[in-house]
């Protein structure tokens, strides 16, 4: 996947194409739309966060015949095309750019870098990086010392949660949350267990995607627990729409700072003194 992804010149690519909803993302805010060649069939999704500017662009699937068929001077993906997309495009000289998989807030910035200098935008990108800085510069302004910070955990209507190591765990820690999953050593994506929640509590549930009406949850999925649906009732819990955690991108300052309103809610309901000192 590493094939054809050497740095391009400064000059801008003209006929631009890109193969998944992520990379979908990236060249729709960056690339000027006469530009656009096609975006990925995704790219109008429900959990496409630029919807929108989908509109009127052309959408083409991501296999190899209809790439080579579109000629584009420059393609941009994360896993679109399949594994070797990047390596059997290099092999017909069509240039690549990777959207790499990121977990840190570094790997969003490095990324906007990268594809905008593929561009020639990187004043765009720059914009962006700063309007995103400011936003989670101002969250963290407001968060509470450690100890105080809530416990969340977070919810998929697949019964499925996030522990350290995630793009999503990186999101509970700019919104100033501490993830129950990685306190009790967890990484990675994981099924809930519903015997370690009975026995410790989250102070705040994260649901996400819950707002797809694409998703077709399995009738055997732990979300659909009587028990889970009832501490989902009763415990403070922020739905975020699933098109701000579809892909690791800027736009996730939307649901920091969404859930950061929550987390301070229940920090002040459950330590007075820190809001007496605000």
């Amino acid at each position: 996947m590493a094939g054809g992804t050497a740095p391009l010149p400064a000059t801008a690519q003209e006929r631009v194409l890109s193969l998944d909803y992520c990379a979908d993302q990236y060249v729709m805010a960056l690339a000027d739309g006469g530009n656009i060649l096609a975006v990925s069939p995704a790219a109008a999704s429900e959990y496409s966060y630029l919807a929108d500017r989908a509109q009127g662009l052309a959408a083409l699937r991501p296999t190899g015949e209809q790439v080579l068929l579109a000629d584009p001077d420059l393609v941009i993906r994360q896993w679109g095309g399949g594994y070797n997309a990047a390596a059997y495009l290099d092999r017909f000289g069509i240039p690549v750019v990777q959207v790499s998989f990121g977990t840190t807030v570094d790997s969003v910035r490095e990324n906007l870098r990268r594809i905008a200098d593929a561009l020639n935008a990187r004043p765009r990108a720059e914009a962006l990086i700063a309007d995103m800085d400011r936003r989670l510069a101002r969250v963290r302004a407001g968060h509470a010392p450690r100890a105080a910070r809530p416990y969340g955990l977070y919810v998929t209507p697949g019964g499925v949660t996030s522990g350290a190591g995630t793009f999503v765990h990186t999101m509970m820690e700019a919104a100033g949350v501490r993830n129950i999953m990685a306190v009790d050593g967890k990484t990675g994506w994981r099924g809930i267990n519903l015997e370690t929640l009975a026995l410790r509590p989250p102070d705040l549930i994260i649901g996400a995607f819950f707002d797809l009406k694409s998703n077709h949850v399995n009738h055997w999925s732990i979300a659909r627990h009587s028990f889970l649906k009832d501490m989902m009732e009763t415990t403070p819990t922020v739905f975020i729409p699933g098109a701000q955690v579809a892909c690791s991108g800027w736009f996730f300052a939307d649901a920091v700072e969404n859930i950061h309103r929550t987390a301070r809610t229940i920090q002040t309901m459950q330590h007075p003194t820190l809001a007496s000192r605000e």
